[in-house]
Protein backbone atom coordinates (compact mmCIF):
# COMPACT_ATOMS: atom_id res chain seq x y z
CA UNK A 1 0.00 0.00 0.00
CA UNK A 2 2.97 2.44 1.12
CA UNK A 3 4.50 1.53 -2.48
CA UNK A 4 1.21 2.49 -3.98
CA UNK A 5 1.30 5.75 -2.05
CA UNK A 6 4.54 6.73 -3.26
CA UNK A 7 3.62 5.80 -6.94
CA UNK A 8 0.39 8.01 -6.89
CA UNK A 9 2.67 10.63 -5.37
CA UNK A 10 5.16 10.65 -8.28
CA UNK A 11 2.56 10.42 -11.07
CA UNK A 12 0.99 13.50 -9.48
CA UNK A 13 4.74 15.41 -9.05
CA UNK A 14 5.56 14.26 -12.76
CA UNK A 15 2.10 15.98 -13.75
CA UNK A 16 2.61 18.89 -11.91
CA UNK A 17 5.91 19.87 -14.10
CA UNK A 18 4.29 18.95 -16.92
CA UNK A 19 1.69 20.92 -16.48
CA UNK A 20 4.01 24.09 -15.58
CA UNK A 21 6.20 25.50 -17.77
CA UNK A 22 9.97 25.49 -16.86
CA UNK A 23 11.98 28.87 -16.39
CA UNK A 24 15.74 28.55 -17.48
CA UNK A 25 17.80 31.13 -16.66
CA UNK A 26 19.73 32.17 -19.28
CA UNK A 27 23.23 32.25 -18.41
CA UNK A 28 24.81 35.98 -18.02
CA UNK A 29 26.33 37.25 -20.95
CA UNK A 30 30.07 37.49 -19.99
CA UNK A 31 31.60 41.42 -21.41
CA UNK A 32 34.98 42.48 -22.68
CA UNK A 33 34.84 46.29 -22.34
CA UNK A 34 37.19 47.81 -24.91
CA UNK A 35 36.87 52.31 -24.41
CA UNK A 36 38.67 55.10 -25.09
CA UNK A 37 36.87 56.50 -21.89
CA UNK A 38 38.06 60.17 -22.10
CA UNK A 39 37.23 61.96 -25.85
CA UNK A 40 33.23 61.80 -24.92
CA UNK A 41 30.90 60.48 -21.98
CA UNK A 42 28.94 57.91 -23.44
CA UNK A 43 31.50 55.57 -22.38
CA UNK A 44 31.06 56.39 -18.98
CA UNK A 45 27.16 55.89 -19.86
CA UNK A 46 28.00 52.72 -21.74
CA UNK A 47 29.78 51.41 -18.56
CA UNK A 48 27.17 52.63 -16.16
CA UNK A 49 24.27 50.59 -18.37
CA UNK A 50 26.65 47.65 -18.01
CA UNK A 51 27.16 47.55 -14.41
CA UNK A 52 23.43 47.70 -14.27
CA UNK A 53 22.73 44.94 -16.42
CA UNK A 54 25.55 43.12 -14.23
CA UNK A 55 22.88 43.91 -11.48
CA UNK A 56 20.29 42.89 -13.09
CA UNK A 57 21.74 39.38 -13.26
CA UNK A 58 22.26 39.89 -17.15
CA UNK A 59 26.17 40.36 -17.50
CA UNK A 60 29.35 39.54 -16.16
CA UNK A 61 31.87 41.94 -16.74
CA UNK A 62 35.30 39.79 -17.19
CA UNK A 63 37.55 43.15 -17.69
CA UNK A 64 37.69 45.92 -18.71
CA UNK A 65 40.40 47.75 -20.97
CA UNK A 66 41.29 51.45 -23.03
CA UNK A 67 42.51 51.74 -26.38
CA UNK A 68 43.20 55.73 -26.28
CA UNK A 69 45.76 57.28 -24.06
CA UNK A 70 45.51 60.83 -22.28
CA UNK A 71 47.88 62.97 -20.91
CA UNK A 72 46.82 62.68 -17.11
CA UNK A 73 47.48 58.67 -17.48
CA UNK A 74 43.97 58.78 -15.46
CA UNK A 75 41.90 56.74 -17.90
CA UNK A 76 41.74 53.63 -15.59
CA UNK A 77 41.01 55.44 -12.75
CA UNK A 78 38.08 56.78 -14.42
CA UNK A 79 37.33 52.53 -14.94
CA UNK A 80 37.43 51.53 -11.66
CA UNK A 81 35.75 55.08 -10.32
CA UNK A 82 33.01 53.88 -12.14
CA UNK A 83 33.38 50.17 -11.09
CA UNK A 84 34.03 50.71 -7.51
CA UNK A 85 30.74 52.80 -7.40
CA UNK A 86 28.82 49.79 -8.31
CA UNK A 87 30.32 47.78 -6.09
CA UNK A 88 33.10 45.86 -8.30
CA UNK A 89 36.47 47.61 -7.70
CA UNK A 90 38.06 44.53 -8.47
CA UNK A 91 37.35 44.15 -12.08
CA UNK A 92 40.68 44.18 -14.32
CA UNK A 93 41.51 46.75 -16.22
CA UNK A 94 44.35 47.16 -19.15
CA UNK A 95 45.17 50.18 -20.72
CA UNK A 96 47.14 50.89 -24.10
CA UNK A 97 51.35 50.82 -23.67
CA UNK A 98 52.32 52.31 -27.10
CA UNK A 99 53.64 55.54 -28.99
CA UNK A 100 51.47 55.07 -31.61
CA UNK A 101 48.57 56.69 -29.68
CA UNK A 102 49.01 60.80 -29.65
CA UNK A 103 47.35 61.59 -26.05
CA UNK A 104 44.65 63.56 -26.37
CA UNK A 105 43.39 66.10 -23.58
CA UNK A 106 39.97 64.20 -21.97
CA UNK A 107 37.40 66.48 -19.73
CA UNK A 108 36.80 64.57 -16.57
CA UNK A 109 39.36 61.98 -16.66
CA UNK A 110 41.58 63.56 -14.20
CA UNK A 111 38.61 65.06 -12.20
CA UNK A 112 37.24 61.65 -11.52
CA UNK A 113 40.69 60.23 -10.74
CA UNK A 114 40.97 63.04 -7.47
CA UNK A 115 37.62 62.88 -6.56
CA UNK A 116 36.30 59.68 -6.43
CA UNK A 117 37.56 56.39 -4.75
CA UNK A 118 39.08 53.66 -7.32
CA UNK A 119 41.78 51.37 -7.48
CA UNK A 120 43.86 52.18 -10.44
CA UNK A 121 47.30 53.46 -11.03
CA UNK A 122 48.47 55.81 -13.43
CA UNK A 123 47.73 54.36 -16.87
CA UNK A 124 51.24 54.15 -17.73
CA UNK A 125 51.55 51.54 -14.73
CA UNK A 126 48.15 49.71 -15.17
CA UNK A 127 48.73 45.87 -16.80
CA UNK A 128 48.87 46.22 -20.57
CA UNK A 129 45.52 46.09 -21.96
CA UNK A 130 46.70 42.77 -24.19
CA UNK A 131 47.84 41.08 -21.40
CA UNK A 132 44.04 41.36 -19.77
CA UNK A 133 42.31 40.52 -22.90
CA UNK A 134 44.33 37.44 -23.20
CA UNK A 135 44.20 36.43 -19.43
CA UNK A 136 40.50 37.16 -19.18
CA UNK A 137 39.65 35.03 -22.31
CA UNK A 138 42.03 32.01 -21.61
CA UNK A 139 39.93 31.83 -18.18
CA UNK A 140 36.58 32.13 -19.62
CA UNK A 141 34.70 28.62 -21.35
CA UNK A 142 34.99 28.58 -24.75
CA UNK A 143 32.44 30.32 -27.09
CA UNK A 144 31.48 32.15 -24.41
CA UNK A 145 32.77 35.85 -24.40
CA UNK A 146 31.19 38.97 -25.86
CA UNK A 147 33.85 41.80 -26.81
CA UNK A 148 32.01 45.25 -26.44
CA UNK A 149 34.75 47.79 -28.99
CA UNK A 150 33.43 51.43 -27.77
CA UNK A 151 36.36 53.01 -29.38
CA UNK A 152 39.46 52.45 -31.62
CA UNK A 153 40.69 48.70 -32.48
CA UNK A 154 44.44 48.76 -31.48
CA UNK A 155 44.00 46.03 -28.66
CA UNK A 156 41.67 44.25 -30.70
CA UNK A 157 44.30 44.83 -33.77
CA UNK A 158 47.29 43.48 -30.81
CA UNK A 159 45.61 40.49 -29.80
CA UNK A 160 44.95 39.26 -33.54
CA UNK A 161 48.70 39.68 -33.60
CA UNK A 162 49.68 37.83 -30.21
CA UNK A 163 51.58 35.35 -29.46
CA UNK A 164 51.20 32.09 -27.09
CA UNK A 165 51.98 33.14 -23.73
CA UNK A 166 51.65 32.11 -19.92
CA UNK A 167 48.09 33.00 -20.29
CA UNK A 168 47.57 30.30 -22.94
CA UNK A 169 49.85 28.03 -25.52
CA UNK A 170 47.12 29.60 -28.30
CA UNK A 171 48.23 32.42 -30.78
CA UNK A 172 45.99 35.51 -31.04
CA UNK A 173 43.18 34.50 -33.88
CA UNK A 174 43.28 31.08 -32.67
CA UNK A 175 42.83 32.05 -28.76
CA UNK A 176 39.35 34.46 -30.58
CA UNK A 177 38.39 31.73 -32.01
CA UNK A 178 37.87 29.34 -29.51
CA UNK A 179 36.47 32.04 -26.46
CA UNK A 180 34.89 34.59 -28.63
CA UNK A 181 31.13 34.50 -29.38
CA UNK A 182 30.82 37.75 -31.03
CA UNK A 183 32.61 41.06 -31.42
CA UNK A 184 30.45 44.24 -31.33
CA UNK A 185 31.90 47.01 -32.79
CA UNK A 186 31.08 51.03 -32.39
CA UNK A 187 31.85 52.64 -35.77
CA UNK A 188 31.46 53.19 -38.96
CA UNK A 189 28.15 54.51 -41.66
CA UNK A 190 25.90 51.75 -42.62
CA UNK A 191 24.95 50.73 -45.26
CA UNK A 192 27.54 53.37 -46.58
CA UNK A 193 30.23 56.37 -45.47
CA UNK A 194 31.89 57.34 -48.32
CA UNK A 195 28.61 58.88 -49.45
CA UNK A 196 29.08 62.82 -51.22
CA UNK A 197 30.91 65.33 -49.20
CA UNK A 198 32.12 63.30 -46.75
CA UNK A 199 35.91 62.76 -47.39
CA UNK A 200 36.95 61.17 -44.15
CA UNK A 201 36.11 58.21 -41.94
CA UNK A 202 33.51 57.62 -39.30
CA UNK A 203 35.82 58.75 -35.97
CA UNK A 204 36.22 55.60 -34.84
CA UNK A 205 37.26 53.54 -37.77
CA UNK A 206 39.75 56.46 -38.64
CA UNK A 207 41.91 55.01 -36.11
CA UNK A 208 43.68 56.35 -33.31
CA UNK A 209 46.10 59.47 -34.28
CA UNK A 210 49.35 58.23 -35.93
CA UNK A 211 47.53 54.56 -36.45
CA UNK A 212 44.74 56.17 -38.79
CA UNK A 213 42.54 53.71 -40.18
CA UNK A 214 45.02 50.11 -40.40
CA UNK A 215 43.64 48.89 -37.32
CA UNK A 216 40.18 48.90 -38.31
CA UNK A 217 40.93 47.32 -41.70
CA UNK A 218 43.16 44.64 -40.42
CA UNK A 219 40.56 43.98 -37.61
CA UNK A 220 37.72 43.93 -39.87
CA UNK A 221 39.21 41.89 -42.44
CA UNK A 222 40.86 38.95 -40.22
CA UNK A 223 38.22 38.18 -37.37
CA UNK A 224 38.36 34.79 -37.01
CA UNK A 225 33.96 35.33 -35.25
CA UNK A 226 30.97 36.86 -36.00
CA UNK A 227 30.88 40.56 -35.96
CA UNK A 228 28.11 42.97 -35.01
CA UNK A 229 28.22 46.84 -36.30
CA UNK A 230 26.52 49.40 -34.56
CA UNK A 231 27.38 52.26 -36.84
CA UNK A 232 27.36 56.20 -36.05
CA UNK A 233 23.78 56.95 -37.75
CA UNK A 234 22.06 54.05 -35.58
CA UNK A 235 22.19 56.19 -31.85
CA UNK A 236 23.14 59.69 -33.52
CA UNK A 237 20.21 61.87 -31.43
CA UNK A 238 19.60 59.45 -28.98
CA UNK A 239 20.43 61.97 -26.43
CA UNK A 240 20.68 60.87 -23.11
CA UNK A 241 21.98 62.39 -19.86
CA UNK A 242 19.13 64.52 -18.19
CA UNK A 243 18.14 61.12 -16.61
CA UNK A 244 20.82 61.30 -14.05
CA UNK A 245 20.07 64.59 -13.28
CA UNK A 246 18.35 63.71 -9.59
CA UNK A 247 20.93 60.75 -9.00
CA UNK A 248 23.22 60.59 -6.44
CA UNK A 249 26.60 63.65 -6.38
CA UNK A 250 28.75 60.28 -5.33
CA UNK A 251 27.56 58.70 -8.81
CA UNK A 252 31.05 59.31 -11.06
CA UNK A 253 28.99 59.11 -14.62
CA UNK A 254 26.69 61.64 -13.30
CA UNK A 255 30.12 64.09 -12.91
CA UNK A 256 31.33 62.70 -15.99
CA UNK A 257 28.02 64.20 -17.80
CA UNK A 258 28.37 67.24 -15.98
CA UNK A 259 32.14 67.90 -16.75
CA UNK A 260 31.18 67.02 -20.36
CA UNK A 261 28.57 69.39 -20.17
CA UNK A 262 26.22 66.88 -21.30
CA UNK A 263 24.28 66.79 -18.08
CA UNK A 264 21.41 68.98 -19.30
CA UNK A 265 21.71 68.87 -22.53
CA UNK A 266 22.31 65.00 -23.34
CA UNK A 267 24.58 63.21 -25.13
CA UNK A 268 24.33 61.05 -28.41
CA UNK A 269 23.98 57.23 -27.00
CA UNK A 270 26.67 55.51 -29.24
CA UNK A 271 28.43 53.20 -26.53
CA UNK A 272 25.28 52.47 -24.75
CA UNK A 273 23.24 51.08 -27.55
CA UNK A 274 26.29 48.57 -28.39
CA UNK A 275 26.48 47.30 -24.99
CA UNK A 276 22.56 46.95 -24.60
CA UNK A 277 22.85 45.21 -28.24
CA UNK A 278 25.85 42.90 -26.63
CA UNK A 279 23.97 41.77 -23.57
CA UNK A 280 20.68 41.28 -24.63
CA UNK A 281 18.93 40.07 -27.94
CA UNK A 282 19.46 42.68 -30.08
CA UNK A 283 16.37 42.16 -32.11
CA UNK A 284 14.30 43.24 -29.45
CA UNK A 285 15.19 46.99 -30.19
CA UNK A 286 16.63 46.79 -33.87
CA UNK A 287 16.47 45.73 -37.36
CA UNK A 288 19.50 43.33 -37.42
CA UNK A 289 20.77 43.43 -41.41
CA UNK A 290 23.04 40.32 -42.69
CA UNK A 291 23.20 41.12 -46.04
CA UNK A 292 26.13 41.28 -46.89
CA UNK A 293 29.86 42.18 -45.01
CA UNK A 294 31.66 45.41 -44.07
CA UNK A 295 34.86 46.45 -46.09
CA UNK A 296 36.98 49.25 -44.37
CA UNK A 297 39.78 50.99 -46.49
CA UNK A 298 43.28 51.64 -45.53
CA UNK A 299 42.25 55.37 -44.22
CA UNK A 300 39.07 53.46 -42.07
CA UNK A 301 36.31 54.54 -44.62
CA UNK A 302 33.43 52.05 -44.99
CA UNK A 303 30.62 50.21 -47.03
CA UNK A 304 28.58 47.83 -46.87
CA UNK A 305 29.31 44.86 -49.97
CA UNK A 306 26.76 42.47 -50.64
CA UNK A 307 29.23 39.69 -51.21
CA UNK A 308 30.40 37.49 -49.70
CA UNK A 309 28.95 36.50 -46.21
CA UNK A 310 31.92 36.81 -43.53
CA UNK A 311 29.62 36.38 -40.34
CA UNK A 312 28.90 40.75 -40.56
CA UNK A 313 25.50 41.97 -39.35
CA UNK A 314 24.60 45.59 -38.31
CA UNK A 315 21.90 47.41 -36.62
CA UNK A 316 19.35 49.53 -38.33
CA UNK A 317 16.29 51.24 -36.33
CA UNK A 318 13.08 49.97 -35.33
CA UNK A 319 12.52 50.98 -31.78
CA UNK A 320 11.13 55.00 -31.65
CA UNK A 321 13.69 57.07 -30.78
CA UNK A 322 12.01 58.70 -27.55
CA UNK A 323 11.90 55.19 -26.15
CA UNK A 324 15.05 54.08 -26.59
CA UNK A 325 16.43 57.55 -24.64
CA UNK A 326 14.31 56.12 -22.05
CA UNK A 327 15.66 52.95 -22.19
CA UNK A 328 18.77 53.91 -21.93
CA UNK A 329 18.39 56.48 -19.92
CA UNK A 330 16.59 54.61 -17.16
CA UNK A 331 19.12 52.37 -17.00
CA UNK A 332 22.31 54.86 -16.60
CA UNK A 333 19.72 56.44 -13.52
CA UNK A 334 19.38 53.29 -11.56
CA UNK A 335 20.64 52.87 -8.28
CA UNK A 336 23.94 50.13 -7.61
CA UNK A 337 22.76 47.22 -6.40
CA UNK A 338 25.46 47.05 -3.90
CA UNK A 339 27.28 50.39 -3.90
CA UNK A 340 30.50 50.59 -3.43
CA UNK A 341 29.99 53.97 -1.47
Amino acid sequence: MAEMRFILSSCLVFAALAASPLVVKAEPARIIFDTEMSSDCDSAGALAVLNHLADLGEARILACVADAVEPDHAIAASISAINAYYGRPDIPIGTFHSAVIRPGKSHYTAAIRDAFPHQAPPDDQAPRALDVYRTALAAAPDGSVTIVSLGFLVNLHDLLESKPDAASPLAGPDLVRRKVRQLVVVGGFFPRDNVPGRMTPEYNFGGAAGAGGLDTQFVVEHWPTPILFSGFELAQGICTGPSLIPVSQADPVRRIFELFGALKTGRSSWCQTAVLAAVRDPEKYWEIKRDGYCHVAVNGQSHWTQEPHRGHSYLAPKVPQPEMEKIIGDMMAAPPVKSGT
